[in-house]
């Protein structure tokens, strides 16, 4: 879909009583600054989405009088002409002020705005109005791509959500086809599972393997103090000996239970102390804690107030200096007119040509003309003579006379300027004796603050000394002792070692040899050389994930990039231990978009603008302000139509179109 932008017409729009621009392909809107050259674009927004164009649904949309008061009584009036595809479509909204006299009053009041809306001269209900509009381009679509600061302005993670749809979905025989020595592999586990289901299963299964393979050690070690020259008396009394240290462990185990439970009730009963301590604090505190929070709260709106009126102060700051380099400029313009009423006061009409006496002599005969004739010939010398000195005299005249004029308007504008600079500086007293008002005030609750007591001290109180007792008495008990969990680990592979040596110790009373011993370790050793190799592929399978990972991330930026010109996106970073994560940073030629000025962001903006038009399939008018930035050369050819706001010297708006 392609929409352009023809003409719009405004009423009563802000501070724009009536004003129509016509567009074209390439439309450049001149003027100096609050002369309303971002007012045309507010326009076309607030007719379209009922927002101005930075997105904020209450803004001054009623123009005020010179006393900053809003006019009522007028409609206010926007009329869009858009071209969608070919076809001509005109939108209008009109907002109408909704006085009612009510009964028993003598005036009408105001009560809201009612907006009508129509399209292409047929009256429409606001549902079905919005729904056209929708229909044509959703709101946040278009502000994307008819602004070329909104996308970089949005958050990195929404930026590179919106990128990711740019590249199709990339399949894992693709990523494995990019580099297939390396991630072959993988074909037939990413068959049945996800990379990400794939990594959390080896990460898993590597630290469990690693946990086996760190107890086997103790067993080898356990089995092998058993091997001894045999006896079988001994071996007898090695046996029951065991079984009563494995029959003494469990008991222990059952005794760590035991003190697990009574560590964790003893636990909470200190936990519940501390709250009932805390509590108490709490209580006696709510008071001075509570007026701290008012004092608090009143000194944060005093504080808002002193903001206020020192950004107030500032505004009346930045307007009475430029007030007053208006003036100086008016007060120049106005000597320069002085000085050159003066010059050309001073200028004499000067005409030194004669009558020329050869010319009453006949060039043919060499005989004078008849003396009537050189009458004549001596008449019209002096008529024409007359008539270029009179001509002299009218342009002399009207020339002092636009002077005279230039003149008064310079000083009717010092006039103008050196009230609103002593309005200006009233306002600016008054401002400040606002502010030292609201300093004293908030002065004084500082000094009621300050005289609020930082806590309550409540440790003299019986209950509070009792509960600190219990609480210290809790703590000592606690520290001498742990919970037993590391015990029940302890006890846990010492009986595993006790229950090996136990098994050789049978055997070797069958066996009357240490190979039962001996075959115990071969299969200790056994399981340690298949836990290794568990362990190595395990690694093997993370490290070929993490490569897999890298080679989908560069596959994805390759195709992003691919469909912008001069911008590119780093999608995935780095991190020192080597893990590679999401993020999304724009850049042009290597240089990051935070640190680029006005005009490279602008370009920047109009080549996403150009990728996500062809994205959403809607090609649509693109607003620059701030156009004074970039020049011709520097603006890319774009399929859609640019809207370029200058900052000039225009005092009033000038408008140059292109087709």
């Amino acid at each position: 879909m392609k929409i352009e932008l023809k003409k719009i017409h405004m009423e009563n729009f802000k501070k724009v009583a009536k004003l129509s621009v016509d567009f074209g392909h390439l439309t450049k809107i001149y003027g100096q600054n609050a002369t309303g050259k971002t007012t045309v674009e507010d326009a076309f927004m607030w007719c379209l989405f009922d927002k101005n164009s930075a997105g904020e649904t209450k803004f001054q949309v009623r123009p005020l009088d010179s006393d900053g008061n809003q006019v009522d009584h007028v409609e206010i009036m926007v009329e869009a002409t858009l071209e969608v595809d070919g076809r001509e479509v005109v939108l209008s909204k009109v907002q109408k002020q909704n006085w009612v006299k009510k009964r028993g009053m003598k005036t009408e009041t105001l009560q809201g705005n009612n907006n009508f809306f129509e399209i292409d001269g047929i009256p429409r209900k606001e549902k079905d109005y919005k729904e056209f509009v929708f229909n044509l381009v959703d709101e946040e679509s278009f502000k994307l791509l008819t602004n070329p600061y909104v996308f970089a302005s949005k958050k990195w993670k929404e930026q590179r959500s919106k990128l990711m749809k740019i590249a199709p979905e990339i399949d894992a025989d693709t990523v494995i086809a990019a580099n297939p020595e390396i991630l072959s592999e993988l074909s037939l586990a990413l068959s049945l599972h996800s990379p990400e289901d794939l990594a959390a299963r080896s990460k898993k299964a590597l630290s469990e393997y690693k946990k086996q393979q760190s107890e086997i050690p103790a067993r080898i070690d356990e089995v092998k103090k058993s091997m001894k020259d045999v006896d079988v008396a001994e071996l007898e009394l090695q046996k029951n000996a065991l079984r009563e240290q494995i029959a003494e462990i469990e008991q222990s185990e059952d005794d760590v239970a035991k003190q697990y439970e009574q560590h964790q009730k003893d636990s909470d009963d200190l936990m519940d102390l501390r709250f009932k301590l805390s509590d108490m604090e709490r209580k006696a505190n709510e008071e001075t804690v509570s007026e701290r929070s008012r004092l608090e709260e009143l000194m944060t709106g005093k504080q808002y107030e002193i903001d206020k009126c020192n950004s107030q102060i500032n505004a009346l700051k930045r307007r009475i200096s430029d007030a007053q380099g208006t003036i100086s400029a008016y007060e120049k313009k106005r000597q320069e007119l002085y000085e050159d009423w003066g010059k050309v006061k001073a200028d004499t009409y000067l005409d030194a040509v004669e009558f020329d006496e050869d010319s009453t002599i006949c060039p043919t005969c060499g005989q004078a003309y008849p003396a009537d004739r050189i009458a004549d010939m001596r008449a019209d010398f002096e008529r024409t003579k007359a008539s270029r000195k009179k001509k002299w005299e009218e342009e002399h005249n009207a020339h002092l006379e636009r002077i005279s004029l230039d003149g008064n308007q310079c000083n009717n504008l010092i006039k103008q300027m050196k009230e609103k600079v002593k309005t200006a500086q009233s306002e600016f007293s008054d401002l400040e004796k606002k502010v030292l008002l609201y300093e004293n005030e908030k002065a004084e609750m500082e000094s009621e603050l300050a005289k609020l007591p930082d806590r309550v001290d409540v440790s003299s109180h019986t209950e509070y000394q009792k509960l600190s007792r219990e609480i210290e008495k809790k703590e000592r008990m606690l520290s001498q002792v742990n919970s037993g969990a590391e015990m029940r680990q302890q006890l846990r592979v010492k009986k595993m070692g006790l229950k090996d040596e136990l098994a050789i110790v049978e055997k070797e009373i069958v066996s009357a040899d240490n190979s039962a011993a001996e075959e115990r370790i071969d299969v200790l050793k056994t399981e340690m050389g298949e836990i290794a190799q568990k362990i190595a592929d395990e690694e093997k399978m993370i490290y070929l994930l993490e490569e897999y990972t890298k080679e989908k991330m560069t596959l994805v930026s390759r195709m992003v990039n691919e469909k912008f010109g001069i911008v590119t996106w780093k999608l995935f970073d780095k991190q020192i231990n080597g893990a590679i994560v999401e993020c999304c940073e724009c850049m042009v030629n290597g240089v990051p978009y935070s640190t680029l000025n006005t005009g490279h962001r602008i370009v920047a903006g109009l080549d996403i603008i150009r990728t996500l038009s062809e994205m959403h399939g809607v090609i649509a008018p693109i607003f620059i302000d701030n156009a004074e930035a970039v020049n011709d050369y520097n603006i890319p050819e774009m399929e859609s139509q640019l809207v370029l706001l200058s900052v000039s010297e225009d005092k009033d708006l000038r408008v140059e179109k292109e087709e």
